[in-house]
């Protein structure tokens, strides 16, 4: 397993002087930014109701960071692309049977881009959880009844791509995701931005000393992505269908 490590060498030469002459970076291939530094955030946009046997109580997903990493072996030419939600990480320790693969979907990753500076990813396992958080006793709230607040979680994403090129190399993402909380089912398309950054909606983006909280300049996001601070999520998301540019 390795890490791809972009560079660029340009050579300029003329004789006698120096001329600015028009270059084309070369293509980074399929690049991933993982979460050993930051994690992603994810954006779901609902695609028609949840359907089950009982969806009076189901609570639809909106937003959540994700934890993202590219695994590459360099003898076969192959690679591993592996989404761990937010979710799951946290209701893993409440499901006494559940394994860590269990907890993160991994799929096949294409190693070059398309003609869309796109690299895909398919083929991912069904990730999930049967979790039980369980109630406090009423009068004993040291005491937790396990037989309550049962939580089964899965997650199936399909046609991902992320977004690679020397301008954003692998920092966008989107994905179909078909989510299943204890029977009812929904089905979303993914609009993800690493790294993940916090904002205020609340302040006026247009005001200079207000750029780092709105998801503006020095947030920690590429000055040419076109993101939005969402009011209910409280984070920054692409305005657009990825790629989400200016």
């Amino acid at each position: 397993m390795r890490k791809s490590i972009l560079s660029t060498v340009v050579m300029l030469g003329a004789a006698g002087s120096l001329t600015a002459c028009d270059f084309e970076q070369p293509n980074p291939g399929c690049i991933v930014q993982d979460a050993s530094f930051a994690n992603w955030y994810a954006k779901y946009d609902a695609v028609g109701a949840p359907t089950g046997a009982d969806c009076s109580r189901f609570e639809p997903l909106t937003g959540e960071q994700l934890g993202v990493w590219k695994f590459a072996d360099p003898k076969l030419n192959t690679a591993k692309l592996v989404i761990r939600p937010l979710t799951l990480a946290g209701l893993g320790q409440f499901d006494a049977t559940n394994t860590f693969d269990g907890l993160q979907a991994t799929g096949n990753l294409s190693t070059t881009t398309d003609a869309d500076d796109f690299c895909s990813a398919t083929d991912f396992n069904s990730a999930g959880v049967n979790a039980n958080t369980g109630k406090a006793n009423e009068g004993k709230p040291n005491e937790i009844d396990y037989s309550v607040n049962p939580s089964a979680k899965t997650y199936q994403f399909a046609n991902v791509r992320v977004y690679s090129n020397p301008g954003a190399p692998g920092t966008q993402m989107t994905g179909e995701l078909t989510y299943t909380s204890n029977g009812c089912t929904a089905q979303y398309v993914m609009r993800a931005v690493w790294p993940v950054t916090g904002c205020d909606p609340e302040l006026d983006p247009n005001v200079e000393e207000n750029f780092v909280s709105t998801c503006g300049l020095g947030s920690g996001i590429n000055p040419d992505f076109a993101v939005t601070c969402d009011p209910e999520l409280g984070f920054c998301v692409p305005t657009n269908a990825i790629p989400s540019f200016k």
